[in-house]
């Protein structure tokens, strides 16, 4: 799937993102023809109405300052994407209200217009819910970006971690611009993790991928006891890759979502950027 239309999600609160998430987007963006979007989560922190609290602290007091402080993080947020992205590369610029702390079920209904999510990782606290929120509820797949050295996001090199899975499939699917633009692809299998005796096929998916003119290698990493999420961003981190592209796994219950290993170790500590699609 072509990237034509790219959003970048940022929260307001409790920190504002560095200013290398708008860099490394824009980045993206500017590779690919793509039009760049942001869609900023404004927190808004309920009063807590407890007398005691707000007589002894002044908690509703605090509040307010805290929201106050949501505010203009917004407001500067939108400020700075529209000084720094050029017309010819602008989309939109919203702010969408997130009652509570941070929430995704607003920005996921937006995000549903779009190829693509970005979403930069810079140690928030509440990255994962926001990241497994917008990943099963968005139908559109989700760009983690860590904070790297520079800000140019050149994906050379890709990953695609193979298990055979629906959720893998529909990964590659949506990551064949990518491939299709990378110098180097390699499908890479995870040993002794899952039992993979009925997946499709490595040479396959070879195959399927030499169709849309993209030539690719085949690795089978050891799991050596740990989960495929872990296995596979050290074999990334070992051979120099720019890109891991994986399926998300996990499903709902009651809104709460339990997520795979593999996606959960990846979600709370990517240590470079992870595309992840469900």
């Amino acid at each position: 799937m072509p990237m034509r239309d790219i959003i970048l999600q940022m929260n307001s609160y409790p920190e504002p993102p560095p200013s290398w998430a708008l860099e490394a987007s824009i980045s993206l963006a500017q590779s690919h023809g793509a039009k760049l979007s942001v869609g900023v989560c404004k927190v808004h922190i309920p009063p807590l109405s407890n007398w005691l609290a707000n007589t002894l602290i002044n908690a509703d007091g605090m509040i307010a300052g805290e929201n106050l402080k949501s505010s203009k993080n917004a407001k500067m947020l939108v400020s700075q994407f529209s000084s720094n992205v050029g017309d010819d590369l602008a989309g939109e610029a919203m702010v969408v209200e997130c009652p509570g702390m941070v929430t995704h079920w607003q920005l996921a209904a937006k995000a549903r217009a779009y190829d693509l999510i970005i979403v930069p990782i810079y140690g928030q606290k509440d990255a994962i819910a926001m990241v497994e929120g917008l990943v099963f509820e968005a139908g559109r797949p989700v760009l983690l970006v860590p904070e790297r050295n520079g800000v140019s996001l050149r994906f050379d090199q890709v990953v695609i971690g193979w298990d055979g899975s629906r959720a893998a499939a529909r990964a590659l699917s949506d990551a064949l611009s990518f491939c299709r633009a990378a110098k180097k692809v390699t499908v890479a299998s995870v040993s002794n993790e899952k039992d993979l005796s009925k997946a499709v096929p490595i040479p396959d998916i070879v195959r399927h991928l030499a169709r849309h003119d993209i030539a690719a290698d085949t690795i089978e990493i050891p799991a050596n006891g740990s989960d495929a999420g872990r296995a596979l961003q050290s074999y990334c981190e070992s051979s120099g890759s720019d890109l891991l592209i994986m399926g998300a796994y996990g499903h709902s219950r009651v809104r709460e979502f339990v997520l795979g290993g593999a996606t959960r170790s990846v979600i709370e500590d990517p240590k470079l950027p992870i595309f992840l699609s469900h």
